[in-house]
């Protein structure tokens, strides 16, 4: 009997002594952290630190915290910034934010409201720190700018995972997934407002609703380096993109994506995207609206649209490539102009 109260003495007291270590050297490394940022010429403020959680866990909690970018105009102030981890697997950290924050741009500051707004970060338990999957989600979020916008959006969940089980990749390195899962989309009323007044004739008036009712992807992303510690240095670049998965649904308008991008010896994105739009005439309209194309050239737009659609069995339906080649893009018979460039030339 005094032997097993001894071992659960020591292990007690082993236990109590990595926690308090571990405890002391996370509240040393944030607080390094932001002297570090300071000597950089950002501005890294706090109102408070605290590290709780004894026995089993690590919480953090800084309060009163604002990042700001002189250089940038850019910034981030939050009452609150909370980290959980459990003592036994510190690689698995999760984090809750405040219901309110303030974004700031160079042009203009974005007040953010949230409901459950949370994220998490696995790594694989490897010294490198590879990533596993990162996570944030909300059941509600909205977004007010000064500069008079305003979007939101319900229930969302937006994931990078580099799970073997899910990327469905294969052999290929550096792979991993890009997943969006998005409800209830409320864009700005200016915005609908403005896709409403477009007329274009021979089409009807849109009659897209207040609310976008979901937007689903899954995209593989294959980079030039693995995300780990040592991201800092390797600088990940994207070097493919493959699209499992676009859906996207706003009342009578649906589109829908799948294709593959990657870059060329140049470094250009080359490749083929197909792109099936639903209820077509409504399209654009909201391209007008969002500037994409001049409001002259909607009915020329529209036109080309019908005749494409007219080659298919429902002329509801409309199917277009976006093709990248040779340094340029376009969009069907419609030019687009440069592709982006994904990679720095070869040469």
């Amino acid at each position: 009997m005094r032997k097993l109260l001894f071992l659960l003495l020591l292990g007690s007291g082993l236990w109590s002594g990595y926690w308090f270590v571990g405890s002391g050297a996370i509240r040393q490394a944030v607080e390094d952290g932001f002297v570090d940022a300071t000597a950089q010429g950002l501005v890294a403020e706090k109102t408070a630190l605290t590290v709780a959680g004894y026995p089993n866990r690590f919480d953090v909690t800084v309060e009163g915290l604002r990042l700001m970018d002189p250089a940038t105009g850019a910034g981030w102030e939050t009452p609150f910034l909370q980290v959980f981890a459990m003592t036994w697997k510190p690689w698995h950290v999760i984090a809750a934010l405040a219901p309110e924050q303030k974004v700031t741009l160079p042009d203009q500051t974005v007040s953010v409201a949230s409901e459950g707004l949370r994220a998490s970060f696995r790594a694989k338990p490897s010294t490198d720190l590879p990533l596993a999957a990162i996570v944030l989600e909300t059941d509600r979020l909205g977004a007010t700018s000064s500069a008079g916008w305003t979007v939101g959006a319900g229930r969302s969940v937006v994931s990078l995972s580099a799970d073997e089980e899910v990327t469905g990749a294969g052999d290929a390195p550096n792979t991993y997934l890009f997943s969006t899962d998005l409800a209830g989309i409320t864009p700005d009323p200016a915005f609908v407002a403005a896709v409403k007044a477009v007329t274009i004739e021979g089409l009807p008036v849109s009659d897209l609703p207040e609310t976008i009712d979901s937007l689903r992807t899954g995209i593989f992303l294959t980079l030039t380096a693995p995300l780990d510690r040592h991201s800092g240095e390797t600088r990940p670049l994207l070097s493919k993109l493959d699209i499992s998965q676009f859906a996207f649904t706003w009342g009578q308008l649906s589109a829908s994506a799948k294709g593959q991008v990657q870059a060329d010896d140049q470094g250009f994105a080359a490749g083929e995207i197909t792109v099936e739009v639903t209820n077509w005439n409504r399209l654009p309209a909201l391209l007008v609206a969002a500037g994409v194309v001049q409001p002259e050239m909607a009915p020329t737009i529209a036109r080309g649209m019908q005749a494409l659609a007219a080659q298919s069995d429902d002329l509801s339906v409309l199917t277009l490539k976006l093709t990248l080649a040779d340094g340029r893009m376009s969009f069907g018979p419609f030019p687009l102009g440069p592709a982006p460039l994904m990679l720095p030339p070869s040469g």
